[in-house]
């Protein structure tokens, strides 16, 4: 009896951990998500946004500061004024796509990025740069990511683990009602 319920878990196992192999075969889309480089902003440096596992579309990258104003240059006038502008970019079929930022001011900045299904991708305010010159540094450097992420992998061990667990019940329960029919 033992030899059968060792060769049932094995089985088991093998089932439940071993067909989920193939599905790793195919490229695993990246989760959403979105990044920023140099994390710091300094006046006139340009800062990259780029966001990967995005679905196709179109996509659009809000900034809010000081010095921001659609269409003017930042002046004495309007430097202190805090505004916002956005630009709005195509994602590819690969989910990636980017836009650049060159800040009027060494300020800190409200980064936005919104996909084409409407969800808020990227919704952060990252720093200015700190010492002097075009130079810096800033912690971070990735924007917050706004979904959620749930390893395939995981649900497979879990399924795997259920199943193992539910064989192990069973043949509990049969050697038990073989040992009370013997006796």
């Amino acid at each position: 009896m033992l030899k059968k319920t060792a060769a049932a878990l094995a089985v088991a196992g093998v089932i439940a951990l071993g067909s989920a192999t193939p599905a790793f075969a195919y490229p695993v889309a990246p989760a959403p998500g979105c990044t920023v480089s140099p994390a710091a902003f300094t006046a006139g440096v340009p800062s990259t946004i780029a966001c990967v596992g995005l679905p196709t579309g179109p996509t659009v990258f809000s900034v809010t500061g000081p010095g921001v104003v659609p269409g003017v240059l930042a002046s004495v006038a309007s430097a202190s004024a805090s505004g916002s502008t956005s630009v709005t970019k195509t994602a590819g079929e690969d989910g990636a796509v980017s836009a650049a930022f060159t800040p009027p001011q060494t300020a800190a900045y409200t980064i936005t990025v919104v996909d084409a299904e409407g969800a808020t991708v990227a919704s952060e305010t990252l720093p200015a740069a700190s010492g002097t010159g075009t130079g810096g540094s800033a912690s971070g450097g990735g924007l917050a990511v706004t979904g959620g992420v749930f390893s395939a992998e995981m649900a497979w061990l879990g399924i795997g683990i259920i199943g193992v667990g539910g064989i192990a019940v069973t043949a509990a329960v049969a050697r038990r009602r073989a040992g009370s029919v013997q006796s």
